[in-house]
């Protein structure tokens, strides 16, 4: 933890944009005492309150929205409009977002921030939604890194890549370094020798008995529909890494009367053959 957080009098932190509270989840494990999180989603807020100690709301966050004042300001505004998972609008109003969690960071001061978004949040629109969030936030006296890291490269059994800017005023924050090395990165094995290989998706849920074809499934949550013959069909045709993107057109997936669709249609594999990470698409 950098030394500017530790001098402050309370290890606190404020979740803007906070979905379910993954941000808000790692927070807590690292000591810090929620004071507060907003998301318009209600569903989310809900499933934050169930799993996150604090206070949460489910409102519109404008840049004027008053909030108790934190160590820390956390968020992950909507990526919809950035995500090769969808159709990267440059009108999509949620785009705006990022200026949004920019200008309260800016005016509120907190000693940090972590900014969280997907990998095409760097290149979408010539680099304008960079631009809206560093711009006044480096005005406000922040000193500002940002980098795509990788998940898989910390130990989770998953390649999640994702783009987050940590900004301390008037202190360089730092990234900490990667504990294990991943499959699917060129060069990534050399350039991290010594370190440990990251679980494979087979190692993490290898264990686990076959899902139960209704809720609620032992352990809890482990169920699924039965996939129809097309649905096993597409899986068997990726290979490991593809996602739905890199299928033969008759396996595309579309809205069916056997499943969702959709860049986040489910899928359950009862048997991990292949001993590799999966890519995700976020």
């Amino acid at each position: 933890m950098s030394a500017g957080i530790r001098a402050a009098a309370h290890l606190t932190v404020v979740d803007l944009f906070a979905g379910a509270g993954g941000l808000s989840f790692g927070f807590r494990k690292a000591d810090f005492r929620n004071l507060w999180a907003v998301d318009h989603c209600a569903a989310a807020v809900e499933t934050f309150r169930r799993n996150v100690a604090g206070k949460v709301a489910c409102a519109d966050i404008q840049a004027n929205i008053q909030c108790p004042p934190a160590a820390v300001i956390v968020g992950g505004p909507p990526c919809q409009g950035f995500s090769s998972a969808g159709r990267r609008k440059t009108d999509d109003p949620r785009n705006a977002c990022v200026s949004v969690f920019a200008q309260i960071v800016a005016r509120i001061k907190p000693v940090a921030f972590v900014f969280e978004n997907v990998e095409g949040f760097l290149t979408c629109e010539q680099g304008q939604r960079v631009r809206e969030l560093l711009e006044p936030l480096i005005a406000a006296g922040y000193r500002i890194h940002l980098r795509k890291v990788n998940a898989a490269n910390f130990g989770v059994p998953q390649n999640r890549k994702r783009v987050l800017a940590i900004g301390g005023l008037g202190f360089d924050p730092t990234f900490p370094q990667p504990t294990h090395w991943t499959f699917g990165v060129p060069g990534a094995r050399s350039a991290l020798s010594g370190l440990a290989r990251a679980s494979t998706v087979a190692e993490a849920l290898g264990n686990l008995p076959d899902p139960a074809e209704r809720p609620p499934g032992n352990p809890a949550d482990h169920w699924c529909s039965p996939l129809s013959e097309r649905r096993w069909g597409m899986l068997k045709a990726l290979e490991p890494g593809q996602t739905m993107r890199d299928l033969a057109q008759a396996y595309r997936l579309r809205a069916t009367s056997d499943g969702p669709a959709g860049a986040y249609g489910t899928a359950c594999l009862r048997h991990a053959a292949e001993a590799r990470p999966q890519a995700y698409a976020g």
